[in-house]
C-alpha cells in the first residue's frame, strides 16, 4: 500500500536533483534512507525489501525517446542492445538481432516475447533499448 506525502517545492527539487536516469522519488527516498542507515550502522529493512519485492510495472526506455524513431533506426541496422535492469539494482546487457525484424513487426511486443518474457519473475524492473550501444553505457 502506497502513502501519498506532501513536500514543498524546494525539497521536491533537491530530491529531483538526486535522481539517476528516470528514478521515481520513491527509488531516491529508498537509496537515501539505505544509505543513512548504513552510515549510522542501523539495520536496513528496505535492503531485504527491495530484493525480495515485485515490481509492478515495467519501464521501457527507446533511445530516441519514441518507439517509432527507434523502429526506424532498428529496421536500417538491424541490431540493437537492451539493458536489463533488475530490482536488486544488478544489470544486464543484451545483443538484440534484428534480422528478421520487418516494418511490420512491432518492438514492444518482440521485446516482451523475447528479452522481457518473465520479467516480473526473473526481477526485470525497467529496460533500455537502443541501436547505439554507447546510449546504454
Amino acid at each position: 500500500m502506497s502513502q501519498a506525502i506532501r513536500i514543498p517545492v524546494n525539497l521536491y527539487q533537491r530530491l529531483s536533483s538526486h535522481a539517476e536516469g528516470f528514478d521515481t522519488p520513491a527509488n531516491v527516498i529508498e537509496r537515501m534512507l539505505n544509505f543513512y542507515e548504513e552510515q549510522k550502522g542501523l539495520e536496513s529493512t528496505a535492503k531485504h525489501e527491495s530484493v525480495n519485492k515485485e515490481s509492478t510495472s515495467l519501464e521501457i526506455i527507446y533511445y530516441p525517446s519514441d518507439e517509432q524513431s527507434f523502429k526506424k533506426l532498428l529496421l536500417q541496422t538491424k541490431m540493437a542492445y537492451v539493458l536489463l535492469h533488475k530490482v536488486d539494482r544488478s544489470k544486464e546487457l543484451k545483443d538484440w538481432n534484428a534480422s528478421k525484424f520487418s516494418t511490420y513487426s512491432n518492438v514492444n511486443a518482440n521485446l516482451r516475447s523475447g528479452y522481457l518474457r518473465s520479467w516480473k519473475t526473473r526481477g526485470i524492473c525497467k529496460a533500455e533499448v537502443s541501436t547505439n550501444k554507447d546510449d546504454l553505457i
